[in-house]
C-alpha cells in the first residue's frame, strides 16, 4: 500500500505563491512517485490575520513583514489551528511534513506519525546575513524569543530535511540538533527556462533577483561600470529591479518578469537564450534556485562563496565563485568571462548536466522517500544514521 503524507505550509501548496514555489514543485514530484499528499494551509485568514497584523504593527513594512511571520501569537495561532486540523483526520499518516518552523503541530495531532520539517533557511542562518536577512530587522528581545520557540520545533522534530549541507551545519551548531537527524535533500527547478544558451551577440550579463539587494545588485553594478570600460558592447541585463542607480546605457532593468504571462515568458526564453553568463552575487541566500534554474538553461554561474552557492556552483568547472562583497574580484571573474565564450559555452553545458542530474525535484522527492522508511518511529528508538544522496 502506497505511504500517504500531510504536507503543511504557511499558504496554498497548488499555488506558486507557497514558499515562492517550492512548496507545490515537491508535492507534485512526491505524488508523481506515488506517494499519497494531504494538504494542510496553516497561513491565517479572515480575522485572525487582521487581528495578528494590527497586534505586531511597525512602522517600517519590512519589520512589520518579519514581526509579523515570526512573531508569537501568530505562531500559537498557525499551531493551533494545523493541530485541530490534523486531529480530526481519522486515518494515520505515515509522515507529516512541515514547512518551516513558524509552527508547532502538537504530538497528539500527529498521531505517532514521524514529523519531519523542510527548510531553506532557520533564524540562526537568517541572522548571520544581516544586514540584508529579514532576521537581521528583528531586535535582540524578538531574536531571542523566535530562536527560542523554534527551538522547541526542531527539538520535536523527528527529522530534519535541508535544501544545503551549509544549513545542516547551522542546525548542528546553532540548535544542537544530532547529525543522524539532518539530511541534505536540495531543492529543484521552480520556473526553468524553456530555452537553451545560444548566445551570437553582444557579451551579456544576467542577473534575476525581486529582492534585488539582498542578491548583490549594488555589487554587480559597482563591478559592471569596470567590466563596460575593459569589454566593448558589454550589457547588463538585470530582472527582478524597476530601475537601477545607474547612468550606464548598457544596464537594463526589466524589472518583475512573470512566466504566467506570454510577454513575460518570452521575454525571460529570450534573456537566458542571448546571456553570456549568469551573474548573482548575493550577499544572503538560503538556497539559490535562481542559479539551478540558469544552469539548466546551460548558463555558467557566478556567485558568492557563501551559504549554500558553493555546493550549487562548482569553481572553476560550472562557473566561479566570489568573495562577498568584492567589487574587484567580480569585475574582473565577469571580465575573463565575457572575453571566452567557448569557455563561457563549455561550463554552461557541464553546468546544464549538473543542474538535471542533481537539482531536479523528481530527484528531490526521490531523496526525501528513501529516507521515510529510515525515521525512528516516535517512541521507538533511533534508527541507522540515514545515507546523504
Amino acid at each position: 500500500m502506497s505511504p500517504t503524507v500531510a504536507f503543511v505550509a504557511e499558504g496554498d501548496a497548488h499555488t506558486a505563491d507557497c514558499w515562492s514555489g517550492s512548496g507545490r514543485r515537491f508535492v507534485e514530484a512526491v505524488r508523481e512517485a506515488g506517494v499519497g499528499v494531504d494538504l494542510y494551509n496553516a497561513e491565517l485568514g479572515s480575522w485572525r490575520r487582521a487581528l495578528v497584523g494590527a497586534l505586531s504593527y511597525r512602522p517600517s513594512r519590512a519589520r512589520w513583514r518579519q514581526t509579523y511571520h515570526i512573531g508569537a501569537l501568530p505562531f500559537l495561532i498557525r499551531s493551533a489551528r494545523t493541530s485541530r486540523a490534523l486531529a480530526v483526520r481519522q486515518d494515520k499518516y505515515d509522515a507529516v511534513i512541515q514547512v518551516g518552523a513558524t509552527f508547532l503541530i502538537d504530538a497528539a495531532a500527529r498521531g505517532g506519525a514521524p514529523y519531519i520539517l523542510y527548510c531553506d533557511s532557520n533564524i540562526a542562518y537568517s541572522k548571520r546575513g544581516a544586514p540584508f536577512s529579514a532576521a537581521g530587522k528583528l531586535s535582540q528581545r524578538e531574536y531571542a524569543a523566535a530562536l527560542k520557540r523554534e527551538q522547541a520545533v526542531y527539538a520535536a522534530a523527528d527529522r530534519i530535511w535541508v535544501m544545503s549541507d551549509a544549513l545542516a551545519q547551522s542546525f548542528r551548531t546553532d540548535f544542537r540538533q544530532p547529525a543522524e537527524k539532518i539530511v541534505t535533500i536540495y531543492a529543484g527547478m521552480n520556473n526553468p527556462p524553456n530555452a537553451v544558451h545560444c548566445a551570437s551577440g553582444p557579451p551579456r550579463i544576467l542577473f534575476v533577483g525581486k529582492d534585488h539587494l539582498r542578491k548583490g545588485s549594488t555589487v554587480l553594478l559597482e563591478a559592471f561600470e569596470l567590466v563596460s570600460r575593459a569589454v566593448p558592447g558589454a550589457e547588463l541585463h538585470m530582472v527582478g529591479p524597476a530601475s537601477v542607480e545607474s547612468s550606464n546605457p548598457r544596464v537594463i532593468a526589466h524589472g518583475v518578469l512573470s512566466r504566467s504571462t506570454p510577454a513575460g515568458r518570452a521575454l525571460l526564453d529570450e534573456l537566458f537564450s542571448s546571456a553570456s553568463v549568469f551573474c548573482m552575487p548575493s550577499r544572503y541566500e538560503p538556497f539559490g534556485i535562481a542559479f539551478v534554474e540558469a544552469m539548466s538553461a546551460g548558463l555558467p554561474c557566478i556567485g558568492t562563496d557563501a551559504w549554500a552557492m558553493p555546493e550549487i556552483i562548482e569553481d572553476g568547472i560550472t562557473g566561479w565563485l566570489v568573495p562577498d562583497g568584492s567589487v574587484e574580484t567580480l569585475a574582473k571573474t565577469l571580465i575573463s568571462a565575457l572575453r571566452d565564450p567557448a569557455l563561457c559555452a563549455r561550463m554552461g553545458a557541464l553546468g546544464r548536466e549538473r543542474a538535471f542530474a542533481r537539482f531536479t525535484w523528481r530527484h528531490v522527492a526521490g531523496r526525501a522517500i528513501a529516507d521515510l522508511d529510515s525515521i525512528p518511529k516516535p517512541g521507538v528508538g533511533a534508527a541507522s544514521a540515514p545515507s546523504r544522496a
